[in-house]
């Protein structure tokens, strides 16, 4: 009887130090947060007969990717806005998307999903003069970043 006390006391102390050593390696992640607002070049999906990919356009984006790591796990987050033109600049469509995942370090599993939606007017904001070439807004500030940010937030209730 006394024997069965001691490995119930011993099982309760494991149990409890490895929930506690699980709390604390959980609490001790680096999160960060990106907000961008940029322009990309779009190409067809198939080569042509020279091996090459056409250019079909460009998009215009606006997008939050948070992605936060710690000893045991691995999560990204990423909303997107994206306005799509063809090569002549002429409106095609909008894309709004929701991508996560979570990868587990420790049970070595992977999880994620991603919803999007499309709607059928220019949704992004702060777009460039001359979106055609490659373009990012650099140096955005920080009011900037929250009007983005309050905009992409608002579109995804759209999902």
């Amino acid at each position: 009887m006394n024997s069965n006390k001691k490995r119930m006391s011993l099982a309760k102390f494991c149990l409890f130090m490895f929930t506690f050593l699980l709390i604390s390696a959980c609490s001790q992640a680096d999160k960060n947060e990106t907000i961008e607002v940029f322009a990309l070049e779009t190409f067809q999906d198939i080569q042509n007969d020279k091996g090459l990919y056409v250019k079909t356009g460009y998009k215009i984006v606006n997008a939050i990717t948070t992605v936060e790591e710690s000893k045991t796990h691995l999560k990204s987050d990423i909303k997107s806005v994206e306005d799509f033109y063809d090569g002549n600049g002429t409106y095609i469509q909008t894309e709004i998307i929701h991508t996560y995942a979570n990868k587990s370090k420790l049970l070595l599993t992977e999880e994620g999903n991603t919803h999007s939606a499309q709607l059928q007017e220019p949704s992004t904001i702060l777009t460039p003069s001359n979106p055609a070439d490659n373009f990012k807004l650099s140096d955005m500030s920080s009011e900037e970043k929250k009007q983005v940010r309050e905009h992409v937030l608002a579109l995804m209730e759209k999902l």
